[in-house]
């Protein structure tokens, strides 16, 4: 039988609306009536609280379920992980929580690791991140070239060896030979961003998301951005491809970084959920995730939304474990936890 090109996009539409109504439906019948906790690394009122309490209201719509948001603050996420691992594998319990500390705290052989990247279950990726580097605004360098070329070591700050930052500017640092030394111990943003401006520091790295905000007011500025493309924050920063002579070990290793950096904040659940309450989960999150309305709302708290399915987080994890052999991650545990400091 012949259809009109009509007809044919007509079945089409009510294909995708009958599979979005039996995805609904089974979101709703899945989870209604219960209570859900939903985890998060971040103090109340930062980037991953907002993101936790802006989700959800449409979340609860979808689900048919009542959601109980805890903040879990401490150890760069591994607190709220632990909350996950050891809860129920019933998809009653998840966490927002920052996908490059998640990954590079068992890569790096951290203290303090109960979970297996394996095993947990991936829901999705509410927002993606480009890492820079970013300077005052009156740095004595003008150019990234002038900051590989110094004579005395960069000053970079942090607050830990593993705090999804400083490894950067290790990596950073290794594979382009510039002279650094990292100062840790800072207590957060505040008191890097004051080091940088009094000349106490010259640099440090930082997510897209968070330097646009820091360099509103003209304080602050990007020298680079480190990935292989240019981000919509800062369009005119060149990469770091771009602006620096990189071996291609170097180049495997910022853009093995750069990698687990767009990771982004991701939606993780305890390892065994049944499938059908992981498909419920993915499905909600996509459709919330979506949404004209939502995506609005969390522009308007000056955050960057970037969903990524459950299925590709899984794949972008994979990769992680898998671009670097065991001799270069032991090169790399070397340079972020000991040569630097």
């Amino acid at each position: 039988m012949i259809f009109s090109k009509a007809l044919r996009v007509a079945v089409a539409a009510a294909g995708l609306l009958a599979a979005h109504t039996a995805i609904a439906s089974g979101e709703s019948t899945v989870f209604a009536g219960k209570q859900i906790r939903f985890f998060t690394m971040g103090g109340p009122g930062g980037g991953y609280d907002t993101y936790m309490r802006t989700l959800i209201p449409p979340l609860e719509k979808r689900l048919g379920a009542k959601i109980l948001p805890i903040n879990e603050t401490g150890a760069g996420g591994l607190l709220a992980m632990n909350r996950i691992v050891t809860a129920p594998p019933d998809g009653l319990t998840f966490v927002l929580i920052g996908g490059e500390a998640l990954v590079t705290a068992p890569l790096y052989g951290l203290p303090g690791v109960n979970y297996d990247l394996h095993t947990l279950t991936w829901i999705a990726r509410v927002s993606a991140e480009s890492k820079v580097v970013l300077v005052s605004a009156k740095t004595e360098f003008k150019t990234l070239a002038e900051m590989l070329a110094s004579p005395r070591p960069i000053i970079w700050g942090g607050t830990g060896k593993s705090d999804g930052n400083s490894d950067f500017s290790a990596i950073l640092a290794y594979a382009t030979g510039m002279k650094t030394k990292i100062v840790l111990g800072y207590p957060g943003s505040g008191g890097m961003n004051l080091a940088i401006e009094n000349g106490e520091a010259d640099s440090r790295v930082v997510s897209d998301e968070a330097a646009a905000l820091f360099a509103k007011d003209g304080r602050f500025r990007v020298m680079t951005i480190l990935s292989r493309n240019r981000g919509e924050q800062f369009p005119e920063a060149p990469t770091i491809f771009e602006g620096a002579k990189l071996t291609p070990e170097g180049a495997k290793m910022i853009e093995w970084r750069a990698d687990i950096a767009a990771l982004g904040r991701l939606i993780v659940s305890t390892p065994g959920v049944p499938a059908d309450r992981v498909a419920a989960l993915r499905a909600a999150f996509a459709g919330v995730l979506n949404d004209p309305e939502t995506i609005a709302e969390i522009k308007r708290r000056s955050l960057s939304p970037g969903f990524a399915s459950g299925q590709e987080v899984e794949a972008m994890v994979k990769n992680a474990l898998t671009m670097l052999d065991e001799p270069a991650l032991v090169e790399v545990r070397k340079v972020v936890l000991e040569k630097y400091y």
